[in-house]
């Protein structure tokens, strides 16, 4: 087991065992409590003739009566059950004594008082549960608390485009007789919006961790690419939030393809399509791109710290 699992059995076992505790506390405080305050009738009038009683409080039950009060000389509460039909004759008895006698509707349940006694201890228990589930998502990081900070990168790419080669964009092979010249598939979306993210992060860029020197990358599908970004981001603790791109090319359309490279793409990289705006942009005519020799991506990607 490594040390972030034992530390996260640690603090989970932590959490349980002062959970239980507090729990125990207060219901066997609870309990004595009500041991030690309860006196019997002969008791109470014995303290009312001796003047220790000065005011009690009378709650109405169903069945029987509670009677409430203070030892003005011991300075300790008390409480006697009465039978309901026992109550008004008490009740007169006290006041000719001096008495002030109070009378309310039912106290709240038993369980409803464990509940507000133990509410405190309840959020406490609760707050130490979601320190540690926030250790368990983003480490130790997670427990300082630092505002939300938000980044934003650009990433560009651009592929000459030869006869017989596959057009691969956004993810998605196209119809098309030309394609892009490249040591992966070509894909300048993908790679646009891999340095994006890469820069937004500060972790380099897409040559970087995928140089065309490395055999291994050979034709390789750009997605893959697109999915080992988001596993950096994810260890960086960073979010996306949005993607806005445009390609550039004289041919083919690209509008009716969007939603299957938002999805692709969105998949690859482990966020709703909605996140990912697509544009298509062509050249005019102007320099190799105008001229159906070449494509290009531009790519801008805004992140947010989790």
């Amino acid at each position: 087991m490594n040390s972030a699992s034992t530390t996260k059995t640690i603090l989970f076992w932590m959490s349980i065992v002062l959970l239980g505790v507090m729990l125990w506390k207060l219901v066997s405080a609870d309990g004595s409590h009500s041991r030690e305050n309860q006196i019997n009738y002969s008791e109470f009038m014995a303290k009312v003739d001796e003047g220790d009683i000065k005011e009690v409080t009378l709650y109405l039950g169903q069945n029987s009566y509670d009677l409430w009060g203070r030892d003005v000389r011991s300075d300790r509460g008390f409480h006697l059950t009465l039978f309901k039909e026992a109550a008004p004759a008490v009740t007169e008895q006290l006041r000719e004594k001096g008495v002030v006698v109070k009378i309310k509707e039912e106290r709240s349940a038993d369980w409803v008082l464990l509940l507000l006694n133990g509410l405190p201890l309840l959020l406490l228990a609760g707050f130490c549960l979601f320190l540690m589930r926030r250790v368990q998502a983003v480490g130790w990081r997670g427990t300082k608390w630092q505002p939300r900070e938000t980044r934003t990168g650009i990433g560009y790419d651009l592929h000459r485009l030869e006869e017989g080669r596959p057009l691969i964009v956004g993810g998605i092979e196209l119809p098309f007789d030309r394609g892009p010249v490249g040591h992966s598939d070509g894909d300048v979306l993908a790679h646009a919006l891999c340095d994006a993210l890469l820069g937004a992060a500060r972790l380099g860029d897409i040559g970087t961790h995928f140089p065309d020197t490395d055999p291994k990358w050979k034709g390789a599908h750009s997605l893959l690419f697109l999915e080992h970004a988001k596993k950096l981001l994810a260890d960086k603790n960073f979010a996306i939030e949005h993607v806005d791109a445009v390609v550039i090319t004289e041919k083919p359309k690209l509008g009716p393809h969007f939603p299957k490279m938002r999805e692709a793409l969105g998949k690859a990289l482990g966020i709703p399509a909605e996140k990912i705006h697509l544009k298509a942009k062509t050249n005019e005519g102007v320099d190799a791109i105008g001229r159906g020799e070449a494509i290009a991506a531009h790519v801008v990607a805004t992140l947010s710290s989790r």
